[in-house]
This record gives structure tokens, C-alpha cells and sequence, in this order.
């Protein structure tokens, strides 16, 4: 008997099945490239403070170039959900990861801030998409009962890729300097995207839904472990789920959830780049040596890890609205009272790296579940492009965050932090105001085959 997918019904002809090691293997190529992602994005803030001491830099000055590479990030985030919809989530993957692998590489190698500032653009646009597509494409290989934490591994992956960032540069830069954070952040990425491109899948969501891929789909769903492939039918004439306008984001049935993760996301990632960018040199400036700068920026990603894969089970028992809200709500606490902390002359070390650690457990963790929340919300024919939706405004709370990032800093730890507070409040409300979000696991009902 024939299996109706609807749009909206993510991966339905996957959730009777069992978790396939072909899906586990695929998840985590996918999730890898998010890594690679997280450690390429914030390597010119941890080179930060050398490339200002080095060229003599202002502050002001390489704001403007981190804002230069969100505005690269911004444009790739929006090309990629197009290319995700209409031409396949897997090239839109490999085309945003080769890219910045490519410039990242190529950074090593600048001898004057210009072209560092369009080496960042161009890797900014090649790492503006790569989340949402990951993200997407985890969402289509897996079944509903392990979509939310499989969603919220992918995008954890961001930190993960932060913390063997900071550990690289607590390593790497007292002793061979910033470039070959450059040169082996590049190599790196570009050796995966080639073993990549020979063996990462096109999701079979997608394959499904296109029409026109039908025996790429059968021979992924018979290496998922699908014993009928040939059974499966998308709904829609000829076979086909019906296209889906942009315009259908801003429709009566997805406004709400499209401007309140918007505003979330744009709080989100305006918190998560100031730390990922300004950090480093604001522990400097407050008197903590280079190495205790990155490992501060490593505990803050550490935290993240930790708390984005206790959120994923929160969410299973609880559901996303309960947990996304209070994680915010503890965060901006977490916030506060690194504000008051008194940090003059780089004392409080521990204290200071605890806070950190904590602030990543519940205020970064948040973010990394934002996307989830996106794959359920957003259905099939408009997924990518929802997601995208939701990473251009964070682009866009990124782009702020580099100007205003060097401004808080002239105001101090307190100021710096202080600002952080109000943006995870912020944060807060826009996840009580989204509407479709991710229920208690017992709560979602899944249809037979």
C-alpha cells in the first residue's frame, strides 16, 4: 500500500522504521561539515588580538570587517535556501563549505587587512548557508521521535567546532602565530568537501518531493533499510508535492512563527557573534593574557555543547516552548552577573571561566535549538528557505554585533556583558511568541504507513 506524504509531514515515510546506521553515518557527515563551520567562523576573532597587535589595528577598524563578513554571510544564507529548495540541499551544502574552506585557507596567506576583509566576505557567504541546509537535511533524514535532538546535534556542532577552534589558538598562537590557524582550518575543510562530494546523499525528503530523482530516492531509502521504496508517493499531481511560494512565510499560516524566530534568532546571534568575534579582546583588554582569552571563549563553547544536547531531551519531556524560554530567561541571569563581576586586572579567573561555562549551558544552547523548531515549523516545500529566513536575520544581529561589539568594549566588562543580559530578554520573548512549536514527544502523532 502507497504512503501519502504531505508537505508538512517531514520524513513521515521514515518513522515507522528503525534508525538505520546509513542515516547515523549521513547525520554525522552532515554534522561535521557544521563543525568545520564553527571552527572556521570565529578563527579571525580568536587572531583577533595578534592581528592588532601585529598590524596595528583599531578596534573600530576590524569591526568593520567583521561586519563586512556577515554581510557575505547574510547573501549566502539566502542563495543557499534557494539553491536548497529548488536544486537539492546536498550542493547547496558542499558549494557553501568548499567556499569558505577555500577562503579561509587563502587568509593564511593576506599580507594586508583588505584582503582580509574580502577573504572574510567571501567566506561569510560560503558560511551563511551551511547551518540551515544542515539543518534541513538532518530534519529529512531522520524519523520524528529523534528529529529534535538529531536537528539540535547538527547546530551544537557550531560550538563544537568552537571549542577545537579555542583549543587550536590556545596552542597554536603563542607559538606559530595566527596564520596557520588559517592554513590548517582551510586545508581541513577542503580535503572533507572532496571525500564529501563522492559520498554524502541527496536527503530522500527531497528526492521524494521532486519527482524527478526517483531511483536516487529508492536506492537511498534501500540502503536506509526501507523494505518497499518502490511504494512511496509524494502527494500532489503527478506524483509531485505542490511548489510553495516565498511569499507563503509571511501567509496567514506561518507569519507569526516566521517574525518571532526572526526576532529570535536576530537576538540570538547578535548575543552568540559578539562572544564569537569580541570576546577574546575584551578579556584581553580586561587584563587576561592571550591564553586564558581563547580558553574563555573555549568554555563558553564547551557550555553549549553540554546544554544543546540536554535541551534536545528537555524539549522530548517538556517541548520547546518550556525549555527555549527558561534557558533564555537563565541565561540573561548568567549575563547579569558576569556584568557585576569585578574582572579589573584579569582576576576572578575561575569565577570568570565559570560564568562563561554556564552562560554557554543555557544561553548559547539556546540558540542551537532555535533551528528544530525551524524544521517544524516550516514545512517541506518552503523549509530551506524558512530556515534561511531565520538565519538572515541572525546575519543581521551579526552585522550589529561586529559594529557595536568594539563600542561595548570601551564601556567594559560591565557594559559588554550587560548588553548580552538585554538581548537573551529579548530572546526570551520571541520564543514565547512563536506558535508552532516542537510538542512533548507523547503529544506528536505520527500517521501509519
Amino acid at each position: 500500500m502507497a504512503v501519502s506524504l504531505s508537505s508538512n509531514q517531514q520524513g513521515g515515510f521514515l518513522d515507522a522504521l528503525p534508525l538505520s546506521y546509513y542515516q547515523i553515518w549521513s547525520v554525522l557527515m552532515i554534522a561535521a561539515t557544521v563543525v568545520l563551520d564553527g571552527l572556521d567562523n570565529q578563527m579571525l576573532g580568536l587572531a583577533a588580538p595578534s592581528l592588532i597587535a601585529e598590524w596595528d589595528i583599531s578596534r573600530d577598524t576590524l569591526g568593520m570587517v567583521f561586519a563586512l563578513g556577515f554581510v557575505g554571510m547574510a547573501i549566502g544564507t539566502l542563495v543557499s535556501g534557494v539553491i536548497g529548495d529548488l536544486v537539492g540541499r546536498r550542493g547547496a551544502l558542499l558549494i557553501g563549505v568548499a567556499l569558505f574552506g577555500i577562503a579561509t585557507l587563502l587568509t593564511g596567506f593576506s599580507t594586508a587587512l583588505w584582503q582580509v576583509a574580502v577573504l572574510k566576505f567571501l567566506a561569510g557567504a560560503g558560511l551563511g548557508g551551511v547551518p540551515g541546509t544542515a539543518s534541513a537535511m538532518i530534519a529529512e533524514f531522520t524519523p520524528a521521535r529523534w528529529r529534535s535532538q538529531a536537528v539540535t546535534f547538527g547546530v551544537v556542532c557550531v560550538s563544537i567546532g568552537g571549542v577545537l577552534g579555542g583549543l587550536a589558538a590556545a596552542a597554536i598562537l603563542p607559538s606559530l602565530g595566527w596564520r596557520w590557524l588559517f592554513y590548517l582550518g582551510g586545508a581541513i575543510t577542503i580535503a572533507f568537501v572532496l571525500y564529501l562530494l563522492v559520498v554524502l546523499p541527496e536527503t530522500p525528503q527531497y528526492l521524494l518531493d521532486s519527482g524527478k530523482r526517483r531511483a536516487e530516492f529508492e536506492k537511498v531509502m534501500t540502503r536506509i533499510g526501507h523494505p518497499d521504496p518502490a511504494s512511496l508517493k509524494a502527494q500532489g499531481a503527478g506524483g509531485e508535492v505542490e511548489k510553495m511560494p516565498f511569499s507563503a512565510l509571511f501567509g496567514a499560516a506561518h507569519l507569526r512563527d516566521t517574525l518571532a524566530l526572526a526576532l529570535a534568532m536576530f537576538s540570538g546571534m547578535f548575543m552568540i557573534y559578539l562572544m564569537f568575534n569580541w570576546a577574546p579582546t575584551m578579556l584581553t583588554t580586561s587584563g587576561y593574557d592571550l591564553k586564558l582569552a581563547s580558553l574563555g571563549l573555549t568554555s563558553f563553547n564547551m557550555g553549549g555543547v553540554i546544554g544543546a544536547m540536554l535541551a534536545s531531551f528537555a524539549i522530548i519531556k517538556l517541548g520547546s516552548r518550556i525549555t527555549l524560554v527558561t534557558m533564555a530567561l537563565v541565561g540573561t541571569l548568567v549575563c547579569a552577573a558576569l556584568a557585576t563581576m569585578p574582572m579589573g586586572e584579569g582576576g576572578n579567573e575561575n569565577v570568570m571561566l565559570g560564568l562563561l561555562v554556564a552562560m554557554g549551558l543555557f544561553a548559547s544552547a539556546a540558540q542551537s535549538a532555535m533551528f528544530a523548531v525551524g524544521a517544524h515549523a516550516f514545512p517541506t516545500g518552503v523549509r530551506a528557505r524558512g530556515l534561511g529566513t531565520m538565519g538572515v536575520s541572525g546575519r543581521a544581529g551579526a552585522i550589529v554585533s561586529a559594529v557595536a561589539g568594539a563600542w561595548l568594549i570601551g564601556g567594559g566588562a560591565q557594559m559588554f556583558f550587560g548588553a548580552l543580559a538585554v538581548l537573551m530578554l529579548v530572546n526570551a520573548i520571541g520564543f514565547l511568541i512563536v506558535r508552532s512549536h516542537i510538542p512533548r514527544l507523547d503529544r506528536i502523532q505520527e500517521r501509519p504507513a
